[in-house]
């Protein structure tokens, strides 16, 4: 929804603006200038959008960052109105987020490890999937605690769960 928000505007400015923009405009020239520019705009706005989410043997991977397995405390399914709370209302300002704002769920995974250690107290890792990366968490024993909050379906695969924000 947000990306066609962006994308609307521009495939038009381009298709109308294109044509001005040379000195013999013909209707290939803005139909190539137009064709071109979409597909590079379409791509730009999915690579944007998908953020991959990998939980392996080294731990939880999201927004570019590791989170090892060690310091998986508890994990949290956040539904919509309550990640919007805790991404809002009741946020720390140290806390790692990785989200997109057009994920409405998401998961918080307590950060444990050394006391005086400077890490963030939590992640917030969003997903449309957030009851499997939730189970899958725990299902590899990365969950010290297993969950505090909404349980999924219990049926975690063990592996890896990749791209969960990109897909419904």
């Amino acid at each position: 929804m947000v990306a066609l928000v962006f994308a609307v505007p521009s495939i038009e400015a381009v298709a109308v603006l294109g044509p001005e923009m040379t000195n013999n405009a013909t209707w290939l020239a803005a139909t190539i200038a137009f064709v071109v520019t979409a597909v590079v705009i379409a791509a730009v706005l999915l690579g944007l959008s998908r953020s991959g989410v990998v939980v392996d043997a080294a731990g939880l991977h999201a927004g570019g960052r590791t989170l090892a397995p060690d310091a998986v405390g508890w994990v949290r399914v956040l539904n919509a109105e309550t990640a919007r709370t805790v991404l809002g209302r009741d946020a720390r300002a140290d806390a790692y987020l990785s989200i997109k704002p057009w994920v409405h769920t998401a998961v918080q995974i307590e950060v444990t490890g050394t006391p005086g250690a400077v890490r963030p107290p939590y992640w917030v890792v969003a997903t449309r999937r957030p009851n499997e990366l939730a189970d899958v968490l725990t299902a590899l024993g990365l969950s010290s605690r297993g969950h505090a909050g909404l349980v999924g379906d219990g049926s975690a695969r063990a592996g890896t769960v990749d791209d969960l924000s990109s897909t419904s």
